[in-house]
């Protein structure tokens, strides 16, 4: 979308890193939290059977049960209550949250909120992935609404904690090429997801844009492009 000077600041959280850009013609966010927001909704349910593989205990932290799919045999809470419809999320002596939220029940939630603002009807027997897809269609209308901030707010943090359940058997990539935005060389790709990403944490530095594979690879080729060895004509003479 194009940016005016008129634009507001984007409202996402984090945008920039305490210097938001400026939101997108017709929202409140930019297109860099647009992108975002599109990843985290668009991965929802990859990371329901990614956490489908690491319910039983060994492969991580957090707190067990026993009696699962077979008797005797120990269970995570925490990855099941992001699997679990209507789970709710632990928390702490101070009544703060602990842990993560479900996965089901966030989508759920939120294309309720968005059914209900536009007359539409709610998916109510929609599963995570059927959700994901209805999301998807609506996220430019969503974009332009003053919970959009709150959204991206929930929807990251599903793939964070989904990440960091199991986070040595999450294969993340890291880039040579930088990234066209920043210059940074900051970028990673994470196993199984569509966008390669500059990487935000304070200790990298980047900035958090998203780029596709097929820009990346469209960067890096104009980058080399002019220092690639053209070929020589057949019977050139060197001296």
């Amino acid at each position: 979308m194009p940016l005016t000077d008129t634009n507001p600041l984007c409202i996402g959280p984090r945008c920039g890193r305490g210097e938001p850009r400026q939101a997108a013609d017709g929202t409140l966010i930019c297109e860099v939290c647009t992108t975002r927001l599109c990843r985290d909704v668009e991965i929802t349910p990859q990371l329901m059977r990614w956490l489908e593989q690491h319910k039983t205990p060994g492969q991580g932290g957090g707190d067990k049960v026993s009696g699962s799919q077979e008797a005797g045999t120990p269970t995570r809470l925490d990855v099941l209550s992001m699997l679990h419809d209507g789970a709710t999320p632990i928390h702490g002596d101070d009544d703060d949250q602990i842990g993560p939220l479900s996965i089901p029940s966030t989508l759920k939630n939120w294309a309720w909120l968005i059914a209900e603002h536009r007359g539409l009807v709610y998916p109510e027997r929609a599963d995570v992935e059927e959700l994901s897809a209805w999301l998807l269609r609506h996220l430019d209308w969503a974009a332009g609404q003053l919970w959009i901030d709150e959204m991206i707010g929930e929807v990251g943090a599903l793939r964070r904690w989904a990440h960091g359940l199991a986070p040595w058997a999450v294969h993340v990539q890291e880039l040579v090429g930088p990234c066209r935005s920043c210059g940074k060389r900051a970028l990673v790709r994470t196993a199984g997801e569509r966008y390669i990403e500059c990487d935000a944490r304070e200790v990298i530095g980047g900035c958090g844009a998203l780029w596709t594979e097929e820009e990346y690879e469209q960067h890096v080729a104009d980058l080399v492009g002019p220092y690639r060895r053209k070929p020589r004509k057949v019977g050139t003479k060197t001296k």
